[in-house]
């Protein structure tokens, strides 16, 4: 693959891209940020003003990137090998092995979402991924991770987080919101107040955190 000559205005890109040398970028993620960049400007950096000034991204666009498996780069590295294996998704966009992705890889990603400048747009589409899936993965059981994590690493469904609280703001040590299993033992409930949630009105889930 050949990759475009550095920049000639200063400090536009990072020294690696600059043609200096690093110690933790390599070909594999010289190709990333090429492919990556080009979908994210397609899908969302020419259109981000316009999305910010009408504080709403049309509905396709979030099923544009998970059809392109690029809400997945959102999780962090190592990505969850074996789970997105199940699923059938062996690499990222541009042919990159889903377990060589790492956390540089990850910064790159980042980097493309956010070169419009704007936080409405790229927040709209990656919180909900980055926040409220790891801890299913990470945590949840294996009943609620076949349950739910199919749906959410491909897309068909959305969940937000529910962490911030009147009290405490984002602490996450310090929430005071409580989830008590019932005499039965067939439900948790949860007794606690959230200030706000992350693009609640779109998604189909809530990731309550609680004590």
């Amino acid at each position: 693959m050949d990759f475009p000559p550095p920049p000639s205005k200063p400090f536009a890109e990072p020294p690696w891209l600059r043609d200096l040398p690093s110690p933790y970028y390599k070909d594999t993620h010289r190709r990333w940020q090429v492919t990556s960049r080009e979908f994210i400007d397609k899908h969302l950096n020419e259109h981000a003003m316009e999305w910010e000034t009408a504080e709403e991204i049309p509905s396709h666009v979030y099923k544009d990137f998970f059809a392109a498996d690029m809400l997945l780069p959102c999780l962090p590295a190592p990505l969850p090998v074996d789970l997105l294996k199940s699923l059938g998704k062996t690499h990222l966009l541009g042919g990159l092995p889903i377990e060589e992705f790492d956390a540089f890889h990850g910064a790159i990603f980042q980097d493309n979402m956010l070169r419009s400048g704007l936080m409405g747009p790229p927040g709209a589409l990656t919180t909900g991924v980055a926040f409220a899936i790891p801890p299913i993965y990470k945590f949840g059981s294996e009943k609620l991770q076949k349950q739910f994590l199919p749906d959410l690493l491909t897309g068909k469904t959305r969940i937000c987080i529910a962490i911030t609280e009147p009290s405490g703001g984002s602490d996450v040590a310090n929430i005071t919101t409580t989830a008590v299993k019932s005499e039965d033992g067939r439900h948790y409930i949860v007794n606690g107040i959230k200030k706000w949630y992350g693009r609640i009105l779109l998604v189909e889930g809530i990731d309550y955190y609680c004590e």
